[in-house]
């Protein structure tokens, strides 16, 4: 007869090392970002030597902003930190690249996003001003 107490022990560490090394697609941060509202934003790129123009995004969801180079794609997501002002983020996105955000929240209508990676096999990196503008269309 097989003894299952013996098994117990090692299967939940097994278990526990998948858990632990298998990044969370629904551990999403939270402190930040819900302080900032919904609405159209606009992105104004600074510092380094980009001249990219504004943009303008509807963001329905403040989580938006943690994907902006890999927009609509489905990634995993590692929460690095989050504080209530904060929160980083690492994900990866399956045979595209992947991506480390920060956003620092200074209003809710106000917040500086700093976000590199790797997309198409070439690396990226973009300082926004994000300002909260008005409402979607």
């Amino acid at each position: 007869m097989l003894n299952l107490s013996r098994l117990k022990p090692g299967l939940l560490a097994a278990a526990g090392a998948v858990l632990l090394a298998t990044p969370s697609v629904a551990q999403a941060p939270s402190a930040a970002l819900a302080s900032l509202q919904a609405g159209l934003w606009q992105l104004r790129s600074i510092g380094g030597s980009s001249r990219e123009p504004a943009r303008s995004i509807c963001v329905r969801n403040p989580s938006q902003f943690l994907q902006l180079q890999h927009a609509n794609r489905r990634c995993s997501r590692r929460v690095l930190s989050d504080s209530a002002r904060e929160t980083s983020i690492r994900y990866e996105c399956a045979g595209v690249g992947w991506g480390q955000t920060t956003v620092r929240v200074e209003t809710p209508r106000l917040a500086q996003i700093d976000t590199q990676g790797v997309d198409g096999g070439s690396p990226f990196h973009h300082a926004y001003e994000a300002r909260r503008t008005g409402d979607c269309a």
